[in-house]
């Protein structure tokens, strides 16, 4: 369980700062800023993250792919719980909020999304779900979305409201996990409907139960931030035509299984695979800048922190809308979006540690945020009549994404080359790579 804070972060970082300024300036475009405003949250001491689920290395059992910082809370810069009128729409000093992560790409989140819905899947129950969401939504100045109005309905894997499964043991800890979910696709689709389908628990036979019934309950998005190795054959229940589904690449980096991929349900056939990048404000046009989410450097980040994944299947056969001639069966990631835990997301959870009421945010990271930001946007766009995996992302990215071109997702305990011998599956470049796909969103045109 991670412990209160009373004033948002411990102050003192246990590494040199010169190391600590190397490290973060290591994989940053030129135009990256660095230091206060930069949206870097500098890891303060070691272990300063907990991955809320154990590594599953199991095809049966699937593990939730999001982290949570331990070493800093994220501290609202004005008192209360609401937003108040003329006051801006993120109240914190530390990690993104949804008018970040809506302006870093371009969305046109407060306009586009009415009468879509996009389906979270995942394991175990959450009982504070309901009313985080709410607290989440009313603090970041979102429009409410509540069971009562019919916005947000919660089932279990059968479609049904009850009873809803037990909630997770401490050690598998998937309530993190659903808040994030339910946060990210709010922050990116608020005008968006949401139906929260929780698995018995984390077997995979309950949670592709769960995947479809999101779609027979009538959702054409659908997001799966979780994931396992070894690797199977493809899987029809992730094949639901005019439905869009998203999962998450994995967060132990690319190349090999022991190198984080690849990893199911994110090679299936007809999945939109997510990576992961670490994304700050820049001296440019845009205003921010990404590279390759890696937090395997960071000497305070024992654990390890974590690596976007990434893969050339072994198993499933190469689309035919995949141009990429390195990998010779289908390549991961197709796209990507923030994921890094020292640029994190914020959310708001009562349950996974002790807090005040007011103060139970905390940052988040992983491809499980990137997967429900991406699924976000493909609801924003609402083209799911007309999509077929990632044929259309692969047709249409041209313009439409901001493309990451430097950094990597090699894991220095494993070696310094890339395990893969597909060398753009760990190395960002110009155009394709297996760590950040085609690039992130830039608008909803490639969606």
């Amino acid at each position: 369980m991670l412990a209160a804070c009373s004033n948002g972060a411990t102050n003192q970082s246990l590494l040199p700062q010169n190391a600590v300024q190397a490290q973060q300036n290591a994989a940053l475009s030129p135009d990256a800023l660095t230091g206060p405003g930069s949206g870097e949250v500098p890891f303060l001491t070691v272990n300063a993250v907990r991955h809320l689920c154990p590594a599953a290395n199991d095809p049966d059992r699937m593990e939730c792919l999001s982290m949570v910082r331990t070493d800093v809370r994220p501290y609202a810069q004005m008192d209360g719980d609401v937003v108040r009128d003329g006051e801006p729409p993120c109240q914190f000093s530390q990690g993104y909020c949804p008018i970040d992560l809506q302006n870093a790409y371009a969305l046109p989140s407060l306009k586009a999304g009415t009468g879509k819905t996009v389906a979270i899947v995942d394991a175990y129950g959450y009982h504070h779900a309901a009313s985080d969401l709410a607290y989440f939504r009313k603090t970041m100045g979102l429009k409410p979305c509540t069971t009562g109005t019919k916005c947000l309905r919660i089932v279990n894997q059968e479609g049904k409201t009850s009873p809803l499964p037990q909630e997770p043991p401490p050690s598998d800890d998937w309530r993190g996990e659903e808040s994030l979910d339910l946060d990210m696709v709010s922050a990116i689709c608020p005008n968006c409907k949401i139906i929260l389908v929780q698995a018995n628990n984390n077997l995979t036979s309950n949670l592709y139960t769960g995947v479809k019934t999101a779609g027979a309950l009538g959702a054409k998005y659908i997001g799966a931030s979780w994931g396992s190795g070894p690797e199977g054959s493809d899987n029809s229940i992730f094949h639901q035509p005019g439905v869009v589904i998203a999962a998450s690449a994995g967060d132990e980096g690319g190349g090999t299984h022991d190198g984080g991929g690849p990893i199911q349900p994110c090679t299936y056939t007809y999945v939109v695979c997510v990576g992961g990048t670490h994304l700050v404000r820049a001296h440019n046009s845009r205003g921010w800048s990404e590279s390759v989410w890696n937090d395997f450097n960071y000497d305070a980040c024992s654990g390890p922190c974590g690596a976007t994944g990434s893969a050339c299947s072994t198993k499933i056969a190469k689309p035919p809308w995949q141009t990429d001639t390195g990998c010779r069966m289908r390549s991961a990631a197709d796209t990507s979006a923030t994921a890094s835990l020292r640029t994190p997301v914020i959310v708001y959870n009562t349950e996974i540690g002790s807090c005040p009421p007011s103060q139970c945010f905390w940052l988040f990271g992983g491809t499980s945020a990137s997967a429900q930001i991406i699924i976000g946007v493909y609801a924003l766009a609402g083209n799911a009549a007309t999509q077929q995996g990632g044929t259309y992302f692969w047709k249409h990215h041209k313009g439409n994404v901001y493309d990451p071109i430097t950094g990597n997702n090699i894991d220095p305990a494993i070696g310094v080359n890339c395990a893969s011998t597909v060398k753009y599956i760990c190395y960002a470049r110009v155009g394709f790579d297996g760590p950040t796909g085609w690039g992130t969103p830039k608008g909803v045109g490639a969606f």
